[in-house]
């Protein structure tokens, strides 16, 4: 059988190369020739050969050299070298041998030693080759190559292991099932590499919260899960405050930095189930109970939530269809002119006509269409829904006022979101400066400015347009006053949580104060939401806040409803 290797022969002199290439042309291997030090270490790296042939007295680079080069690169440390040597003395061979060869000749050739010993390297390390190959296909079918954790095979592996070994000695188990909050859009706006680098840095934050024993396992993108062996709920109580506490520290990564939290959910062997696969279905379901919630926490598995979770996973069925089946309805809250009492806007809210359950209510229906991405499409009928609803009130000569939709992070994900938009505008021939987007504080704080292909970049040319922007729930997200400068805004809106006791807390109404002012300062509209006293609304009056909405001026009513309203308002404002 022919072998194919590869031969590197480094040699000055042409006569030993054609010497070399003599006795082993009919031996089939690929010879690869370089003439001094300096050329056969490109090579190396160029081909990565199986041997190499390395005379050690040359010009300029001797071979001790090319072999003390060649062995500190990882990649090619590996090597077998053979140094050719006219020199038969003990100290060059010592010499050879400290700086990593693997063997040596003597020059003249003996025919039968130089194919000898090159069938016996290159059979070796054939042999190695397929040790290490068999080696890596056995780490990656037990380890996530990213992290370098346990996958779910080994995880599964190991917690089947913990079970039979805690079932012996009466002992108990958590297993916890893992998800970061938000790193999809983490990822996807500041690039793989970055969200790669961020996964590393938090496999070493949990594994340094299980210095006592436990192991820790990537499943997929930003899902880890979690085998603790623990002593009581308290025991875990405190793992769980400790992980959510170390993950949620900021980190430094590619001069950026950044904060995640994570949401986590439980079950415990042997009362949550007593098998694997039961542990962590019931700490997946516990994971999805916990995500519905909020962001940064943590909930247990209780019996009751197998039924919930069905009833999630039926209602995201469903949620799939409500667009075709037309079952998203557009409601309207009226946003009114503080000084004159005047409807000035109003806001898009959608709600979802379920034709046995009756109107679900966003809080629970979004949060379910952002983890599946099902935003896009309701957002998109929301936006040309709103567009078209406006347009129609002016046709009937209602007096003119904005139209706010509210935009997911996600959908500012999309690249084609300015398209939408454009759309939107074209086939309800609405003009661009009566369309408001509410982008959330969040959001914009994680765009970069100086990036031409971030989200900021189409903001500007929505901003170009003529569609105005605002900054919803302002005051929840740390907003810093150099964004708020350069970010293509018009509108801030106070964040519901501040208004509600801006009459009874000085922390909250000084918060208010100095969010109207700032507004101000910036050229900047200010919208109050929530507004549901007449103390409330003189209040922020009193502060030049110019626009407020809250279930003191109305609920959020049908469009039907929202016409009348316009046509009442119109003759009758409200008085302030």
């Amino acid at each position: 059988m022919t072998d194919r290797s590869t031969i590197l022969i480094v040699d000055d002199e042409i006569v030993s190369r054609y010497t070399v290439e003599v006795l082993l042309e009919s031996e089939g291997y690929q010879l690869i020739f370089a003439e001094s030090g300096e050329e056969a270490i490109t090579k190396a790296k160029q081909s990565a050969p199986d041997l190499m042939l390395l005379d050690v007295m040359m010009p300029g680079m001797n071979g001790f050299q090319v072999c003390q080069a060649l062995r500190a690169d990882p990649r090619l440390a590996e090597l077998p070298i053979v140094m050719v040597t006219a020199l038969d003395d003990r100290e060059s061979r010592l010499k050879g041998i400290e700086v990593g060869a693997d063997d040596f000749m003597s020059k003249p050739f003996d025919r039968a030693e130089l194919r000898a010993r090159i069938r016996t390297i290159t059979r070796l390390n054939r042999y190695r080759r397929l040790v290490e190959t068999e080696e890596h296909l056995a780490f990656l079918a037990n380890y996530d190559p990213l992290t370098k954790l346990p996958n779910r095979s080994l995880f599964m592996e190991r917690l089947q292991q913990a079970i039979i070994h805690s079932k012996r000695h009466h002992l108990s188990l958590a297993v916890l099932s893992l998800d970061l909050d938000g790193f999809k859009i983490i990822n996807e706006s500041l690039g793989h590499e970055f969200g790669d680098a961020m996964l590393c840095e938090i496999a070493q934050r949990i594994i340094q919260c299980l210095a006592n024993g436990g192991t820790v396992a990537r499943f997929s993108s930003d899902e880890f899960a979690i085998l603790y062996e623990c002593e009581s709920i308290n025991a875990v109580t405190s793992l769980l405050q400790q992980l959510l506490e170390n993950i949620g520290s900021s980190m430094l990564i590619a001069n950026h930095e950044i904060s995640v939290s994570a949401c986590v959910g439980i079950s415990l062997y042997p009362s949550d189930g007593e098998d694997g696969m039961m542990l962590f279905k019931n700490a997946n379901v516990a994971l999805s109970r916990a995500k519905a919630q909020g962001q940064n926490t943590y909930k247990f598995f209780k019996e009751d939530m197998n039924a919930a979770s069905l009833q999630r996973l039926l209602l995201e069925n469903q949620l799939r269809k409500v667009v075709s089946r037309e079952e998203l309805r557009l409601f309207f809250q009226p946003q009114v002119d503080l000084t004159t009492g005047r409807i000035v806007g109003v806001e898009a809210l959608v709600r979802w006509y379920h034709p046995e359950q009756g109107i679900i209510s966003p809080a629970t229906f979004i949060p379910l269409a952002e983890e599946s991405n099902l935003i896009i499409s309701i957002g998109e009928w929301v936006l040309f829904a709103a567009c078209q609803q406006l347009k129609y009130w002016q046709q009937q000569g209602l007096p003119p006022l904005r139209m706010s939709v509210n935009v997911s992070s996600r959908q500012c994900q999309q690249s084609n979101l300015l398209h939408t938009v454009n759309s939107a505008l074209k086939a309800s021939e609405l003009a661009p400066q009566w369309l408001e987007l509410e982008l959330t504080e969040t959001l914009l704080m994680q765009e970069d400015l100086d990036n031409k292909n971030s989200g900021f970049a189409m903001f500007q040319e929505l901003r170009d347009l003529g569609v105005q922007l605002a900054v919803d729930d302002f005051g929840t997200g740390y907003s810093s006053l150099s964004y708020l400068k350069r970010f293509p805004v018009s509108t801030l809106k106070i964040d519901r949580s501040f208004v509600k006791d801006v009459c009874n807390s000085s922390d909250d109404s000084a918060i208010t104060s100095a969010i109207v002012a700032m507004a101000h300062s910036l050229q900047l509209s200010v919208i109050a939401e929530g507004i549901e006293t007449v103390e409330q609304m003189k209040f922020l009056k009193s502060l030049q806040c110019g626009i407020g909405q809250g279930f003191l001026f109305s609920r959020p009513i049908s469009a039907e409803e929202m016409t009348h309203l316009l046509r009442l308002r119109t003759d009758a404002p409200y008085l302030i």
